[in-house]
């Protein structure tokens, strides 16, 4: 039988009623198409101009190298800090169950969302996340930011693969209406996780206290450098000497104003003396020793 995600603020919500499959249920609603999708992006384009300026430039900024040459300094960084094959592990995740069964969810997720629903979540992202954990096989982690549980997936695969470890994640609660926060959670990777539903302003604090020691933070909500910022500071006296820090998120202005900001990230680990690096629109940092890498990834 499966193990329901163990909640602090409510049961998790079923995909549907009478629904004990393994694979999950869409409520009833308006499927998504290609033709849906694009006017329903050229709404929110006339809706919101500002938003659609700031995907623009992501876009730019994500243009000039290629995901192949990210990935193969994503995976340089993970063996050198890690002292691990990196190439292994990549190739343990792309042959892996559980990569075709999350594309299986994603896609049923795409047909019911559309693409203007999932973010800025890319699969570089969350191969980072898998490779980061499998390295460090850190036994607690927190998440703030969950939507649909596309990162949390893949840090839950990880620890599942590692055979420890445990993943506390943060999100606001979703409109009735809405998917649920495990949609792309595989219900055996879910007795690892406890979901946390609130403001992480309010339940972060009294998260860090309650657990003491943490070995791996993933920030992945509200991405303003006031609240990256306060997220970071809040968890980074309790990280432990051989953690991890993460952030999704890192090449992208929150508004129009932080367009020529540096991002939260960056400066956060400079001032930490934190050996840092990004790959696509992620940041990875590290407390223990290891070659510094350079602004902008690279090690």
């Amino acid at each position: 039988m499966d193990k329901p995600t163990r909640s602090l603020d409510r049961q998790r919500p079923a995909t549907a009623a009478g629904n004990d499959s393994d694979e999950p249920t869409l409520p009833g609603g308006l499927a998504g198409n290609g033709l849906q999708a694009i006017l329903t992006l050229l709404g929110k384009a006339v809706r919101h101009p500002d938003r659609a300026l700031l995907r623009l430039l992501l876009r730019g900024r994500l243009a000039r190298t290629s995901l192949s040459e990210e990935r193969a300094r994503l995976l340089r960084w993970v063996s050198a800090q890690f002292g691990v094959d990196a190439q292994a592990l990549h190739a343990e995740y792309v042959t892996s169950g559980f990569r075709r069964e999350f594309a299986a969810r994603r896609r049923e997720l795409w047909e019911y969302t559309g693409p203007q629903r999932l973010g800025t979540s890319d699969p570089l992202s969350h191969e980072a996340l898998y490779l980061v954990v499998r390295a460090a096989r850190p036994r607690v982690v927190i998440e703030t930011g969950v939507l649909y549980g596309a990162a949390s997936a893949h840090i839950l695969a990880a620890l599942a693969r590692n055979g420890e470890g445990e993943l506390f994640s943060i999100d606001l609660p979703h409109q009735p209406e809405e998917l649920p926060h495990d949609f792309l959670v595989p219900h055996e990777l879910r007795e690892r996780w406890t979901l946390i539903v609130g403001d992480s302003r309010r339940e972060l604090p009294t998260l860090v206290d309650r657990l003491g020691a943490i070995d791996m933070f993933h920030h992945d909500s509200l991405h303003t450098f006031e609240h990256m910022t306060w997220e970071f500071e809040t968890v980074f006296p309790r990280l432990n000497p051989d953690g991890v820090l993460s952030s999704h998120d890192v090449r992208i202005a929150h508004s129009v104003r932080e367009i020529f900001r540096r991002n939260a990230f960056q400066v956060f680990c400079e001032r930490q003396g934190l050996r840092w690096s990004t790959y696509h629109n992620s940041g990875l940092a590290a407390l223990a020793d290891a070659p510094v890498a350079t602004p902008e990834g690279g090690s």
